[in-house]
């Protein structure tokens, strides 16, 4: 029998933004002299057999604080965090005997696609989840963008108030250089390497990324073979392999932050824009990121990317006042120093089922779009 503060389950075999997330809460949890148990699963999500678990999350097991939870094992906790809902939905054959004040779901991934078609049903993943570890969860969204979504599935599940955002460790992110004091100007952006994160156009992904002769491109992370079947030209470019650099090395090396992607992905929370904000780059995005980012950053379709980023380096001491003020606004919301105070808040936290707010599909869309999934799952069509 295991007795800890705080219970973490997830898949190790999420590469990117979901796995930095959980690392940075379980640090963070560990700074605060919590005891954190960690039971890893192995979801039907992850039907390709060259999927292999994140080494950092791996590494996790061996910190001072940090317990192995085994399949089957009875756990006491005060709150249990199951990160990601499609592990959940699609079934996991780990379980747990789990006596815990409080489990909440973190929810890093959105119910419906950007077409509008379901991805995930919230409520066979609630039943799953009960089904395993004896206990519904608060639904957590990172974003409010998911949060939207979510409320189609009130008053059946129940949210925390607030949202869980990703939380970062500020001493990680420390820029060296400042932006455009260089010779030659760098646009960039990083992410894993998924088509998805990637526009579906080559006219859009050169435009967002190949400003003209004085300027250079970096990439870190890039589908290859996706983008030259595409027809993109990719000449000059200097492209690294994802995690092939430190992130924080590679966006201190660029000027301008560049970030658009498919008609069909949905942008759950955006840690990689919030990466370079933290680097002092501003940040030029898709503007289905508005909803999240505000005026963090400026907004544009991809054929504008050029003129804005030459207004970004026809002034850069503004540029570099202003990526300071939004750097100083992103410690303060997302700092892993908040975490105490968060887990706090969440403590007392008995969640809402109100549907009060934007919501993404009404009542009737929701049980069709419903519909719709279970037909593609029994016909065998993941997408």
């Amino acid at each position: 029998m295991a007795d800890v503060d705080i219970l973490l389950v997830a898949d190790p075999r999420f590469s990117g933004g979901s796995s930095t997330a959980l690392i940075a809460d379980a640090r963070a949890f560990l700074d605060l002299g919590a005891t954190v148990g960690l039971l890893l699963v192995t979801s039907r999500f992850f039907a390709d057999p060259t999927d292999q678990p994140n080494p950092d999350v791996l590494a996790l097991l061996d910190e001072a604080g940090v317990t192995p939870i085994e399949s089957g094992a009875t756990v006491t906790t005060k709150t249990a965090f199951l990160h990601h809902p499609l592990p959940f939905y699609h079934g996991v054959p780990e379980h747990a005997v789990m006596s815990a004040d409080q489990v909440v779901l973190v929810v890093h991934h959105p119910p419906f696609r950007g077409d509008g078609s379901m991805e995930y049903n919230p409520l066979q993943t609630q039943a799953e989840i009960a089904r395993k570890f004896g206990q519904s969860p608060l639904w957590a969204p990172v974003s409010g963008a998911i949060r939207r979504q979510l409320r189609s599935f009130a008053p059946l599940i129940r949210m925390t108030n607030t949202d869980w955002v990703n939380a970062f460790d500020i001493a990680g992110w420390c820029p060296e250089r400042k932006g455009f004091d260089g010779p030659r100007p760098v646009v960039g952006r990083h992410g894993r390497p998924d088509p998805l994160k990637w526009p579906d156009r080559s006219s859009d992904i050169e435009a967002a990324l190949k400003l003209g002769p004085d300027w250079s491109t970096h990439v870190l992370g890039c589908p290859r073979e996706h983008l030259r079947d595409q027809g993109v030209d990719m000449t000059g470019w200097t492209v690294l392999d994802f995690n092939a650099a430190p992130v924080g090395d590679f966006l201190n090396d660029i000027d301008v932050f560049s970030y658009f992607y498919c008609d069909l992905w949905f942008e759950a929370f955006g840690r990689t824009v919030t990466e370079a904000m933290l680097m002092e780059r501003p940040c030029i995005l898709d503007p289905r990121l508005q909803a999240t980012f505000g005026d963090l950053a400026q907004y544009c379709a991809p054929s504008e990317v050029r003129a804005a980023a030459n207004r970004l380096r026809a002034d850069p001491a503004e540029t570099r006042r202003k990526s300071a003020q939004v750097r100083e606004r992103i410690v303060l919301q997302y700092g892993t120093q908040s975490i105490g105070e968060r887990l706090a808040a969440l403590a007392v936290d008995h969640g809402t089922i109100s549907r009060k707010g934007p919501i993404f599909a009404g009542p009737v869309q929701t049980v069709r779009k419903g519909i719709g999934l279970m037909r593609r799952r029994n016909a065998g069509i993941e997408r």
